[in-house]
């Protein structure tokens, strides 16, 4: 990486002047010095990165592990909460066919007195109607009677 600062006026440029080295040189070996130092500073970088890299793919892992644990616990209170319901549905089913079939009984035992107390009226009304048919009858039989010998 280029720097602004010019190589004659740099610590290390008079330091390599006051050291008795060839001048041709200098300006390379800073050069160099400043390119080393940039692949040190990617280098830290690359290996923060890298670092990063593993510390967030170890939180992800981590996240989906507690999510899966989350969303077990999700289903199994999930589960039991609709066997619950199916339970509590199923006794009031259970109740509502019990109370039912008690109304349904009740309700037969109801009509079978009723029709048991009309067959009874009927049959009343049959030995009355016929006992009225029979003493309609004996006039009618003197009537025909009557008319069939006059």
């Amino acid at each position: 990486m280029p720097t602004t600062s010019k190589p004659e006026t740099s610590a290390i440029h008079r330091v390599l002047i006051e050291s008795g080295a060839d001048p041709k040189l200098i300006h390379p070996a800073i050069e160099e010095i400043r390119q080393l130092s940039g692949q040190n500073v990617t280098t830290a970088i690359g290996a923060q990165i890298t670092e990063l890299r593993s510390d967030l793919q170890a939180q992800i892992t981590e996240l989906r592990s507690e999510m899966q644990t989350r969303i077990t616990e999700l289903r199994s209170e999930m589960q039991t909460q609709i066997t619950e319901l199916r339970s509590e549905m199923q006794t009031q089913i259970t109740e509502l066919r019990s109370e039912m079939q008690t109304q349904i009984t009740e309700l037969r035992s109801e009509m079978q007195t009723q029709f048991t107390a009309l067959r009874t009226e009927m049959n009343a009304l049959n030995k009355f109607i016929w006992a009225l048919i029979s003493l309609l009858a004996i006039p009618m039989l003197g009537l025909l009677y009557k008319i069939l010998t006059s």
